[in-house]
């Protein structure tokens, strides 16, 4: 190679370095200056799209919307797909008034940067305000589906859609959406029992519709019985329970025929509780056995939910125990849902002792007792649970209206003492044989 040709070739090579040195400094240093002098960073790198980008947020954090908008635009030239320059017009089309415009935009943003919290936002919040609820509702669910962070996603979004339920279109669109069995439908179920009202517009929606699952409808009763409904959560548990309407004074499955389901106001044992039942000789009846093998039991051994109108009553059960013991012993109670609190409460049950019919009598007073609770229960409680060993055997349990208390030379009517007694009742024939 000639020398003239060897050195142009060097020059060139040299040229060409310089220039991609020149380039690569000039990405470099507008990569550093794009957030917090993007002015510069644009001296260094024009039309760099992160330097463009926080031009049009400063621009719009200032007040300088036209600015911001022209920002935006020159992004989109020389980089189409950024959708956040989209949502950004979008928000200032939506500010002006340009409601319309302003939905076309923050669709084109979302379909763009799906990922994008904000253009998905405003998608829902024109919808919203469009009354579109069936759409905003699409819109959030595809937000909760593909958001990266699915449990703090619905975390924020959820409880926000409980007081848009108490409108009715909302809760049928609501309804629309969980019948498709989305994968956030156990977390805004669980918090629509927060509010009775919205509950009970898109609970009983399902509930009509055969779509509510057995989990959500025991949800959906026990947060009526919280919110203190308990007419309401009576009347939607009965529709649905087999004999409830005819269930006695208000007990249900007295004679355990059917296994407790834990459900509104049928009988709940203690989680983890090892159980029986034996069927009593010539009746349709069934025995409940609870049997305990020296391990602690946490909560109630037996309750059940009762709906009692004020008046005097008679609990009546059979019981027979085989090496009841533990670090309390259990006793009948009845407890009041509101300020009347323990109503009634029996003798300490232990050891053991063939079947023995028992009754102990109570009265629901007028006032601070909308509903009440029948449990079997230690009065000693601790973190862990009551230790307890041995077995118990419980049949025929009633709720009778009682006699009415004699009334005082005044007139007035004396309310017995909360620490009731369980007496021995009188049984029949049927009820002294005992089960083999």
């Amino acid at each position: 190679m000639k020398p003239a040709l060897r050195w142009a070739v060097v020059l060139a090579v040299l040229a060409f370095a310089i220039l991609a040195g020149s380039r690569v400094v000039g990405l470099l240093q507008a990569e550093r200056l794009a957030r917090s002098d993007p002015q510069r960073a644009l001296r260094w790198h024009p039309g760099d799209p992160d330097a463009l980008w926080a031009m049009a947020e400063q621009r719009l954090a200032s007040g300088d919307h036209a600015g911001a908008a022209s920002a935006a635009r020159t992004l989109l030239a020389k980089e189409p797909l950024q959708g956040r320059a989209f949502r950004l017009l979008a928000g200032i089309d939506a500010e002006a008034g340009h409601e319309r415009r302003a939905h076309a935009l923050y669709a084109i943003a979302a379909h763009r940067a799906p990922r994008d919290p904000l253009a998905i936002a405003g998608l829902v919040q024109g919808d919203l305000q469009h009354e579109d609820y069936a759409a905003a509702l699409r819109w959030i669910d595809f937000y909760l589906r593909t958001s990266p962070d699915r449990a703090a996603a619905s975390g924020r979004v959820l409880p926000r859609l409980v007081p848009l339920a108490l409108d009715g279109r909302f809760a049928d669109a609501m309804v629309a959406a969980l019948r498709g069995n989305p994968p956030w439908r156990a977390q805004m179920m669980g918090l629509l029992w927060g509010n009775s009202t919205a509950a009970e517009r898109v609970y009983g929606q399902l509930d009509r519709e055969g779509a509510l699952r057995q989990d959500e409808f025991a949800g959906w009763i026990d947060g009526l019985i919280r919110a203190g409904d308990w007419d309401l959560a009576h009347t939607r548990w009965a529709a649905h329970a087999p004999g409830a309407a005819q269930a006695r004074a208000g007990l249900y499955n007295g004679d355990f025929s059917r296994d407790p389901s834990g459900i509104g106001f049928d009988w709940r044992l203690a989680p983890g509780m090892a159980s029986d039942f034996q069927s009593v000789p010539r009746t349709t009846r069934r025995a409940l056995g609870l049997r305990f093998f020296d391990q602690p039991v946490r909560g109630p051994l037996l309750q059940q939910r009762l709906h009692l109108a004020p008046g005097e009553y008679v609990l009546q059960l059979r019981m027979r125990a085989r090496g009841l013991r533990g670090d309390g012993a259990p006793v009948w109670q009845v407890l009041c849902a509101g300020k009347a609190g323990t109503i009634a409460a029996g003798d300490p049950l232990d050891g053991g002792f063939d079947w023995i019919g028992r009754e102990l009598r109570f009265q629901v007073p007028k006032e601070g007792c909308p509903g009440q609770t029948l449990q079997l229960t230690s009065l000693v409680q601790s973190r862990n649970g009551q230790r307890m060993a041995g077995e118990i055997w419980i049949d025929d349990v009633r709720i009778e209206p009682g006699p009415p208390t004699a009334s005082a030379p005044d007139g007035t009517v004396p309310i017995p003492s909360p620490a009731g007694q369980l007496q021995p009742a009188s049984l029949d024939s049927a009820s002294r044989r005992t089960l083999k």
